[in-house]
């Protein structure tokens, strides 16, 4: 059984680590660049990168010389001498680092998994674990399968790109279509294979993202954030706030 120790969500951090060991970590940079010193490895690690750290092997860490950073980290154990779900990874004490496809996704679960270590309401420990062999699960799933072609990943990047670079907009899978080069229905078709979300389902995970972001790091309100990120009725804004997140914006920093 995997045994949580620690949840931890890192903005623009102005600290560094001392090397340590003994338990296993998984980070995932959300924004800007970090650097990692594993064992006399040296690591500079990205927006959207996960690293595996095995719980044998020395880790520490520090700002990047030009770049702050954002990441989410899970410090845990096991209550056995191995690790009872399927690793991303053929050997378990070999380090690893990966990008998965479905960005947006990732730092939702590692958002709520941090809010409900933060919050340890009823079953917090319970669920936590969960959200955390949910992770890793999906990090092996996405990392073995490789059923897409190259050809395939080429467009659904294109895709993902433009959604990303755009979000804040209003986005049609007409619009999306013309940029891949493909019908409507086969972009939606083809992104749900490759990431394993629609387009729209991808954008507003983003927005959500984004928004969580801004009324944890900043005075926007609610209005604020929904106006910002291209939501006109706040309403909606909310709903699918709540659907990703598990809470309604207003909780947020209650």
């Amino acid at each position: 059984m995997l045994k949580i120790e620690g949840v931890y969500h890192d903005i623009d951090p102005y600290w560094s680590t001392e090397k340590a060991r003994g338990l296993y970590t998984l980070v995932y940079v959300t924004e800007g660049k970090v650097v990692y010193y594993i064992e006399n490895k040296q690591l500079e690690l990205e927006k959207g990168e996960f690293l595996w750290i095995p719980d044998n092997l020395y880790r520490a860490w520090k700002n990047h010389q030009f770049k702050s950073h954002r990441k989410y980290t899970v410090l845990f154990s096991t209550e056995t001498k191995t690790v009872d779900f399927p690793l991303p990874f053929p050997a378990k004490d070999q380090l690893f680092r990966y990008k998965p496809r479905n960005s947006a996704y990732f730092e939702q679960r590692f958002a709520f998994l941090y809010v409900q270590w933060l919050g340890q309401r009823t079953y917090y420990e319970q669920l936590s674990r969960n959200i955390l062999s949910e992770l890793l699960l999906l990090i092996s799933q996405e990392r073995f399968e490789q059923s897409a072609s190259p050809g395939k990943e080429t467009v659904v990047r294109k895709v993902q790109e433009y959604i990303l670079y755009n979000f804040r907009n209003h986005i049609t899978i007409d619009e999306l279509s013309k940029i891949a080069n493909v019908s409507p229905n086969y972009v939606t078709v083809l992104f749900k294979e490759v990431i394993g979300v629609t387009p729209i389902q991808y954008l507003h995970q983003t927005r959500v993202n984004m928004a969580w972001n801004l009324l944890t790091t900043t005075q926007m309100s609610v209005k604020e954030a929904a106006e910002y990120l291209g939501y006109c009725d706040q309403s909606y804004f909310n709903r699918m706030f709540k659907k990703w997140m598990g809470m309604p914006p207003s909780q947020v920093n209650s």
